[in-house]
């Protein structure tokens, strides 16, 4: 049966509650090309709801600065920087709530992680169709890119604003190239191994933003961690996966590992992409670290997140070294 977005909504906030299961095959709705281009409406209106959320978070987060005693400049900053951890952390909860359980969700099942799109291997599942929750989630995280691009391109321009923009395109492209074509558990295992680094990151800078002590040291050593397992580590693993595991099974698309459509290539080719700006943020960050250990700390760093100002952070990994006054 096929359900209203508000109907769909409503049953991932009961999935997110623990009253109904998560995954759930008797929700699957249309995705890919059963969808057409349905989902663009409700992704639009998704995308307008979210810049409307972050803006909300931002004065709230504008708040919170205010009763640190931060003063205007820091206060938007860590205004900015609350809105987008509120955001991460919350997503970070949600897939796990929503995916804890499957086996595909691990390293040990990403053997499983392409047995769905256009050669449906899940048994339980119609070609093209997806758990409700699923459905929603994706259209969530896609808008969150979506209103998030909109903002790298208005606000003032930070020192990575091409790495920035960049990762957002590719991002973007994935999470609808994954939806459009049914390949949606492999945008589940990217979501989480990205995400699970950022809340540490902006919770440094807005420790650091507010000036106490400690927590932006500590937050950034294991930021460092949350960054370099996830995504030098697991995601080549999960992105070898997803390449091998194709078609692996499949009376109806027999071969190997060549054995691929555009689409495939494709999807493969945008994961790819990500690699190497992972290596440039990583890089940034181990110079930020290098020199929080042999100076003042993190807190001691100067950084800034825009062009001219006293402090560089990015709003993403990349963690500029410090500039001296």
């Amino acid at each position: 049966m096929t359900l209203s977005f508000p109907d769909m909504m409503a049953h991932t906030m009961q999935v997110l509650l623990g009253n109904k299961p998560a995954l759930d095959p008797s929700t699957a709705q249309p995705v890919g090309p059963l969808d057409g281009t349905d989902f663009v409406p409700p992704l639009l209106a998704f995308s307008v709801g979210m810049l409307v959320v972050l803006l909300v978070l931002e004065q709230i987060g504008a708040v919170v600065g205010g009763l640190l005693g931060l003063k205007r400049s820091k206060k938007t900053k860590f205004a900015r920087t609350f809105s987008e951890m509120c955001y991460y952390a919350t997503s970070v909860i949600c897939l796990s709530r929503l995916c804890w359980n499957a086996s595909w969700f691990w390293p040990s099942g990403w053997h499983e992680v392409m047995f769905d799109g256009r050669v449906q291997q899940v048994p339980v599942l119609q070609p093209y169709t997806a758990p409700a929750d699923l459905k929603i989630f994706y259209m969530i995280a896609t808008s969150y890119y979506v209103a998030s691009f909109f903002f790298v391109m208005v606000r003032p321009k930070k020192k990575d604003f091409v790495e920035m923009a960049f990762h957002h395109v590719v991002t973007a492209s994935l999470l609808l190239l994954s939806y459009t074509t049914g390949y949606m558990r492999i945008g589940m295992v990217v979501m989480y191994l990205h995400d699970i680094f950022d809340p540490f990151m902006l919770f440094a800078k807005c420790t650091h933003y507010a000036n106490i002590p400690v927590l932006p040291d500590v937050s950034f050593a294991l930021c460092a961690v949350a960054f370099a397992v996830p995504r030098l580590y697991f995601y080549p693993i999960a992105i070898h996966n997803a390449w091998s595991g194709v078609c692996v099974g499949s009376a109806s698309c027999p071969g190997g590992v060549w054995d691929k459509t555009r689409v495939e290539f494709s999807l493969i080719g945008l994961l790819v992409a990500l690699l190497p700006i992972h290596v440039f943020w990583f890089i940034m960050i181990l110079k930020v670290l290098t020199t929080a250990l042999t100076s003042k700390g993190v807190q001691g760093d100067v950084r800034s997140d825009s062009e001219g100002e006293d402090e560089v952070v990015s709003q993403d990994p990349t963690k500029k070294k410090a500039k001296k006054n």
